[in-house]
């Protein structure tokens, strides 16, 4: 990533936000014969798939106590699947949160944590601001020798938190547990705009690229289109299959190259780090079932068989796990009361009785003062490549979201900055 004047290389980074230095090679994780298998009659379940998890978390916490077993709690179905199998060994595992305490998946892991009386540890409540987060962002870049996006700098000053207040021997994670159930969701977080018209529109990639990196306020001048184009064009989720590029996107971008950031920086500050969900043994019994989601493609509405694993599971597990409420509003118990009380259930809590959930990391008014703080120490070097009026013009005259994917375009020039400057 030192290297970002490579014409090949930076802008490939600003187009996906990511560490795509991974995946450069075209090569996927995902092999042939686990393509295929998604081709092929079922032949896994349910109690296939919660032996292997159970077999992946037993083996894991193998000769450790309670008190050294870590996991990070949500109020969502991964991380509480995870706990119900941590249970059902009796292990009662010190559960961790981090972020804004009122946001609902704070308080629903609480909640857990009081009804089965486990180790609640709740970190990251400070409030940020342009001084305390460029700390964290200069702590994040070093850590991971600048490939990873500043974009987790929260996540390694709760990390580092977790470490000083209560350190496990082993952490389990949820991560890219509802991504292959679910599928591909598009937005600011794990979606970069050039994929999503790519997949989704006719236009070429040609016409894309020079488009998206303008808005990304990236020179013209800097990168040559036929040369990048062709580069994009090796990636494994960037190929003429739309389908196959969302499987390879779930898999090789988000989950073992976005996901790898965050799990990188935490096996920084723990001994070991299980993102059980992305162990291989997971993927492919997964992929043999009914339940992935490239099954489901068929299917006129997928969404309302997505819970039915993860229901199954806790019920297998741990049954006082389905009486509390998930983080969308309705509890796993909803879901096995059939289909006709679930979806109802379902209409009421998504789209007539909402209820606001604050953000666990809001990108507020501080978040415009560490890029304007930031953007006025800006190397001549990163201006190079970078069309400096037009960003300034943008920072002065837009009106500024307060998501992660928005204050990317503005945010990558600093990043490199301090790339250089610290790495």
């Amino acid at each position: 990533m030192n290297n970002f004047k490579d014409s090949d290389f930076h802008p490939l980074f600003s187009l996906f936000h990511h560490d795509v230095s991974t995946s450069l090679s075209g090569e996927s994780i995902l092999n042939e014969s686990l393509i295929k298998s998604l081709n092929q009659p079922v032949s896994t379940d349910e109690k296939d798939i919660g032996d292997v998890l159970v077999e992946i978390v037993k083996e894991s916490i193998a000769g450790l106590e309670d008190k050294e077993i870590g996991l990070t709690l949500t109020g969502g179905f991964d991380s509480r699947v995870l706990l119900s199998i941590l249970l059902h060994l009796n292990v009662r595992p010190i559960c961790y949160t981090y972020g804004n305490e009122n946001n609902k998946d704070i308080k629903i892991a609480g909640e857990i944590c009081q009804r089965i009386g486990l180790t609640h540890i709740h970190v990251g409540s400070e409030e940020p601001n342009s001084a305390n987060y460029l700390k964290h962002v200069e702590n994040t870049i070093r850590l991971d020798q600048g490939n990873a996006h500043l974009h987790r700098a929260h996540r390694t000053a709760a990390a580092q938190e977790i470490a000083l207040t209560h350190k496990p021997n082993i952490l389990f994670t949820g991560h890219l547990g509802g991504e292959q159930i679910r599928g591909l969701s598009y937005n600011n977080y794990f979606s970069s705009s050039l994929f999503r018209k790519y997949i989704e529109t006719e236009d070429t990639l040609e016409k894309l690229v020079p488009e998206i990196l303008e808005e990304y306020f990236i020179k013209p001048g800097v990168y040559e289109t036929k040369q990048l184009v062709r580069k994009i064009k090796q990636l494994s989720w960037m190929q003429d299959d739309p389908i196959l590029n969302r499987l390879y996107f779930i898999y090789d971008l988000i989950g073992f190259n976005h996901h790898q950031q965050d799990l990188r920086i935490f096996k920084t500050y723990f001994d070991q780090v299980i993102p059980v969900f992305l162990d291989m043994r997971f993927i492919e019994v997964l992929m043999k079932s009914p339940h992935h989601f490239m099954r489901k493609t068929n299917s006129r509405f997928p969404a309302l068989s997505h819970p039915r694993l993860y229901c199954k599971l806790l019920e297998r597990f741990h049954t006082p796990l389905l009486d509390i409420n998930l983080s969308n509003g309705y509890k796993p118990r909803d879901f096995n009361k059939g289909i006709i009380y679930y979806s109802t259930k379902r209409l009421w809590t998504k789209y007539i009785h909402k209820v606001p959930n604050p953000s666990s990391f809001a990108y507020g008014n501080w978040y415009k003062d560490f890029i304007t703080v930031n953007s006025e120490s800006i190397n001549d070097a990163v201006w190079e490549i970078y069309d400096k009026k037009a960003y300034f013009n943008a920072l002065k005259n837009n009106t500024h979201q307060t998501n992660e994917g928005y204050w990317h375009k503005f945010s990558n020039p600093i990043f490199f900055n301090l790339v250089l400057k610290i790495t």
